[in-house]
């Protein structure tokens, strides 16, 4: 026999009614060492293995094309700037879970969004 309409949104009632008993996956991390790099959420470490950073909290390079002029005079340069990391000692950072364990009832991975002050 087929779902009803109304069998249906009961189904995604429950789904995320059962989505919601699980905490919440915003959290704030702290930066306790770089290398390696280890995030500590709630007194538990987390390594680059079990994170997935920004990549521009890292630092990086990048290559831009800059145009100058003086009068009727053009001239074009490349030019590298390198960005230095964001992720500094006892920096605080955003992160959001995205693994959850049912088991241990805590996320498992986060994704590292942004340095908060």
């Amino acid at each position: 026999m087929a779902k009803t309409p109304g069998d249906i949104f009961w189904d995604e009632i429950e789904k995320h009614r059962d989505k919601n008993k699980i905490d919440d996956p915003f959290e704030i991390g702290r930066v306790v060492s770089l290398d390696p790099l280890i995030i500590e959420i709630e007194g538990l470490p987390l390594y680059t293995n079990n994170l997935y950073i920004n990549p521009y909290l890292l630092s990086w390079d990048e290559s831009v094309n800059i145009t100058t002029s003086t009068n009727d005079n053009y001239s074009n340069t490349i030019a590298n700037i390198h960005h230095e990391s964001k992720l500094k000692v006892n920096a605080s950072v955003a992160c959001y879970g995205i693994e959850y364990n049912e088991v241990g009832k805590t996320y498992q991975k986060y994704v590292v969004m942004e340095v908060v002050e």
